[in-house]
C-alpha cells in the first residue's frame, strides 16, 4: 500500500509540474477522464491523443485522465456505466453473461452487444461528464496552487538576493 501511496504522490507531483498553461493542462485531464470512461479500452490514448491534439490541450494530462480506468477499475466502473445506461435508456433486464460458454451463448453475446455498447456509452458519458468537471477544477487549482506557491518562493530567493 505505502508503494502504490509513494507512485501517487510521484505523479500528482509530476502533473502538477506539467508545461502549459493551467487551463489547457486541466482541459486535457479532464478529457482523458471522459474518454476513460468509455467503453473503448483499447482506443483510449488514441482518443485522447487525437482530441487533446485537434483542441490544442494538454496531450500528457490527458493522457494522465484517461488512467481513470485501468485494468484494476474496470471490473467496478463498467458495470456501474452499463447499469445507469441501462437505466437512463429503458432497457429491460440486465444483460446476464451466460453460465456455460458455448456457441448459442456466444450467438447471444452477439446479439446483445450492441445494446451493452450503447449503454456502456450513455453510462459512462453521464457519470463521466461530472468527474470531468470535477477533474478540471481539481487540475486547475492544483497547477495554479503550485505555480503560485513557485513563484512566491523565487520572488523570495530574489530579495534575499538583492
Amino acid at each position: 500500500m505505502t508503494k502504490l501511496k509513494t507512485t501517487a504522490i510521484r505523479i500528482y507531483q509530476r502533473f502538477i509540474k506539467l508545461k502549459g498553461e493551467p487551463r489547457q493542462i486541466a482541459l486535457g485531464f479532464s478529457l482523458g477522464i471522459v474518454v476513460g470512461m468509455t467503453p473503448f479500452f483499447g482506443m483510449h490514448i488514441v482518443f485522447c491523443l487525437i482530441l487533446a491534439s485537434l483542441l490544442g490541450w494538454s496531450k500528457i494530462a490527458a493522457m494522465i485522465g484517461v488512467q481513470v480506468t485501468n485494468v484494476a477499475t474496470i471490473p467496478l466502473i463498467y458495470p456501474i456505466n452499463y447499469w445507469v445506461g441501462m437505466k437512463l435508456l429503458g432497457g429491460g433486464q440486465c444483460f446476464k453473461w451466460p453460465a456455460e460458454f458455448n456457441f448459442s451463448a456466444f450467438l447471444e453475446l452477439m446479439k446483445n452487444s450492441p445494446s451493452v455498447l450503447t449503454n456502456l456509452v450513455v453510462g459512462g458519458l453521464v457519470l463521466g461528464i461530472p468527474l470531468a468537471i470535477a477533474g478540471y477544477f481539481f487540475a486547475f487549482r492544483s497547477v495554479s496552487l503550485y505555480r503560485k506557491k513557485r513563484e512566491a518562493k523565487q520572488q523570495r530567493a530574489d530579495a534575499s538576493q538583492s
